[in-house]
């Protein structure tokens, strides 16, 4: 994993000295092999593809990163103590085009799409590798491309459609319609799907299983969903992958590379090599610190509470939990006391500080344990389905936790993120499947990754017969699997569910949600700088 960081940033510095800089001092002239000559060598074009990968990084970096994009605004998550982009989960006047959070997608996507671009267009002058070689990484730059192209064109539509070389300053642009854009998309999976090897010696570089999952996603997303199951199959099929046994095993930060996992966005413990790393540890971290007997601690994450899990997602995961084991895996309940200094009377080290757990404790239970620790249920967090108190104490979701960070108040995270895994593929060729009137296998694509999350010996109670699997079941058993994983809003607005759900189940945005809000405003900074910004159309209601 290292390796392929550490490649990266070389191949991205590279790539940029490459394309000329016109303020270096004339008086310490810097020779560099001319771009011509160096993208033709097998260490020149490898490191151009390296650096291809680099922006997808930025998805999890940095303040103005796109977690507000994917996590806010669903039926999923509301918004905790932190307040900072709550405009995109109320839906209000404050998702404008000057938004930094979408120039912070715009711009680092365009500019992934861009070394993607070179890539593609200098493959045929590369003279130090084999055609199967050359075949393979250019591969790597269609997938990369189509995995840019299709976030942009889920959140903004139709966008300009770019797909050559940069070798001039452009300052007018066009949107392609989405039609154009996801055809691109496709066409340049089938290339990938073609020309990438079934595994690579570097985890986290694309692969065949990976281009042909991707496409099942983009297949069900069109609605075209002989293909999306077709797809799925494949990966289910032909590869030696597999669910792990153990769903807890998922969010193990030492078991980056495992079975289930198709393609993951590498991140490392060497700070030279991580950048601003992985944030997202911090959204869903509540301030345990503050609770009598706590202080900040690596394997308890550093708390920044941004996003609060809804009264509906919470009941959701309690609803079958005897027999479901995914909350218990994936979320913390139970803080044990680390802090001398602020126990109370007959508390001791390691002893339980306090839960939090979401559902109702009777007052009976917690005034027998009042003199111990305490207790937070559902009615500290929720009147009703409508948030109260601070918001900044609740159950903590760990699928991102990061105990390897370097200190306890570092905000850069070391964990690699799961960006597609062989769960969410069973759970697209279930829907596909439905969607064609196949229930019976529909239903057993879904009871797979049931039976994987049941407690030992409730296999046969986790599964689900063939009339029960609804678009709606789907939905809900996608959140069971894959909430926090950053697939919910594009789950709810391909389904025509988006505002539907945000009415029914988010109370923070239910007011204002409306048709406009299916697509985000064009950058500003991007319409700004155009000669042609009259023509340039933004999204309607912006």
């Amino acid at each position: 994993m290292n390796k392929i960081i550490s490649t990266l940033f070389f191949s991205l510095a590279c790539f940029f000295l490459l394309q000329g800089c016109a303020d270096l001092l004339e008086e310490e002239k810097i020779v560099s092999p001319p771009v011509d000559t160096y993208y033709k060598t097998a260490d020149g074009y490898n490191g151009l593809v390296n650096a291809a990968y680099t922006f997808s990084r930025s998805l999890f970096a940095g303040g103005n990163n796109y977690a507000p994009l994917v996590f806010f605004g669903t039926d999923l998550w509301t918004n905790g103590s932190d307040a900072s982009f709550i405009e995109f989960n109320a839906y209000n006047s404050a998702i404008q085009p000057a938004n930094p959070v979408l120039w912070e997608l715009w711009s680092n996507f365009y500019q992934g799409i861009a070394v993607c671009n070179t890539a593609i267009s200098r493959v045929d002058e590369v003279t130090e590798l084999s055609e199967s070689e050359v075949n393979s990484k250019v591969a790597e730059a269609y997938f990369l491309r189509a995995w840019y192209y299709h976030i942009l064109v889920m959140h903004f539509g139709g966008v300009p459609l770019k797909t050559e070389e940069v070798t001039e300053v452009e300052t007018t642009a066009t949107r392609a319609s989405e039609d154009e854009v996801y055809t691109q998309i496709i066409n340049d999976l089938l290339f990938a799907e073609q020309y990438l090897p079934d595994v690579q010696s570097d985890f986290g570089r694309a692969t065949k299983p990976a281009a042909q999952a991707l496409l099942a996603r983009v297949y069900l997303t069109r609605d075209q969903n002989e293909e999306a199951a077709t797809y799925a199959k494949k990966v289910i099929n032909d590869y030696d992958l597999a669910l792990l046994d153990d769903y807890a095993d998922l969010w193990d930060v030492a078991n980056r590379e495992n079975s289930e996992v198709l393609w993951s966005i590498q991140f490392s413990q060497d700070e030279r090599l991580n950048a601003n790393g992985n944030a997202y540890f911090l959204y869903f971290t509540p301030r345990y610190d503050l609770q009598p007997g706590m202080k900040r601690a690596l394997e308890n994450d550093r708390p920044w509470p941004r996003f609060l899990a809804t009264r509906f997602y919470l009941d959701l995961l309690q609803a079958n939990r005897a027999q479901d084991s995914r909350y218990d895996k994936s979320w913390k309940e139970v803080w044990y006391a680390n802090n001398e200094a602020t126990l109370l009377p007959g508390m001791e080290i390691g002893d339980t500080a306090f839960i939090y757990v979401p559902y109702e404790v009777p007052q009976s239970v917690k005034d027998t344990k009042k003199d111990k620790y305490g207790i937070f249920d559902i009615n500290n967090l929720y009147d009703g389905e409508t948030p109260v108190g601070s918001l900044e104490l609740f159950p903590h979701m760990r699928k991102y936790k990061d105990p390897l960070r370097a200190s306890i108040n570092s905000g850069v995270g070391t964990k690699n993120v799961i960006e597609i895994r062989l769960g969410e593929v069973y759970l697209i060729a279930a829907e596909a499947l439905m969607k064609l009137g196949n229930l019976a296998e529909g239903a057993e694509m879904v009871n797979v990754v049931r039976r994987r999350a049941a407690w030992p010996g409730e296999e046969q109670n986790m599964e689900i017969t063939p009339n029960e699997l609804t678009l709606d079941f789907i939905l809900d058993e996608r959140a069971r699997e894959l909430g926090g994983e950053r697939l919910r809003w594009a789950d709810l607005k391909r389904t025509g569910k988006l505002i539907e759900r945000v009415k029914l189940y988010n109370p923070t945005g239910r007011a204002n949600v409306e048709e406009k809000h299916l697509l985000r405003p064009i950058p500003s900074n991007m319409i700004d700088r155009l000669t042609n910004r009259e023509e340039f159309q933004q999204n309607p209601g912006y």
